[in-house]
């Protein structure tokens, strides 16, 4: 695997910053990531989830805390929408998080999980139905990755590329 757009981790004591801001202690495998690769991302980028097919990790999440953008920042803003013992620490580009599941953590690492900042929804005779939730978090779609670190990273994938070409439609063909 290849990182791409790393950013030197400034003070590996960030990191131990982070775990106790949030009451966490992050994978080992992912501390010697964040060390290695801070803010990066990875090559082949592409995963899916148990119902979600061709999404992308973008980037691990900054963890220089000196910067106007780092990872307990990303989660300020997210916080209400995440259900507690969810934590991010990348992102796909599109405001949407790969995150660490705390909750029900009885063995050493915790899981990982797609979170998708769309409200969840349905359609019914053309009308669009958002149900009723108690918590914010139950709005927001949050899609089983991995059992682990490792395993969402061996998950990772390029995908095909498809030839549009042959079937394209000529829409425009220029100044006549």
């Amino acid at each position: 695997m290849k990182w791409n757009f790393v950013e030197n981790l400034e003070k590996e004591s960030y990191i131990t910053s982070v775990e106790q801001a949030l009451a966490i202690r992050f994978p080992k495998s992912f501390t010697n990531l964040v060390k290695e690769f801070n803010h990066g991302t990875p090559s082949p980028n592409t995963f899916d989830t148990e119902l979600l097919t061709g999404k992308s990790f973008g980037e691990l999440l900054n963890f220089n805390l000196d910067q106007e953008y780092h990872i307990l920042n990303e989660y300020e803003l997210i916080k209400d929408k995440l259900p507690e013992g969810i934590y991010p620490f990348a992102a796909d580009g599109g405001g949407n998080f790969i995150c660490f599941d705390y909750r029900n953590i009885f063995k050493s690492e915790p899981k990982v999980y797609y979170w998708d900042h769309e409200q969840k929804f349905e359609v019914h005779d053309d009308e669009l139905i958002i149900n009723d939730a108690k918590e914010e978090s139950e709005k927001y779609r949050l899609e089983f990755v991995a059992d682990n670190l490792e395993e969402a990273l061996q998950k990772l994938y390029e995908p095909e590329e498809e030839d549009d070409d042959e079937d394209a439609e000529i829409l425009y063909n220029g100044i006549e």
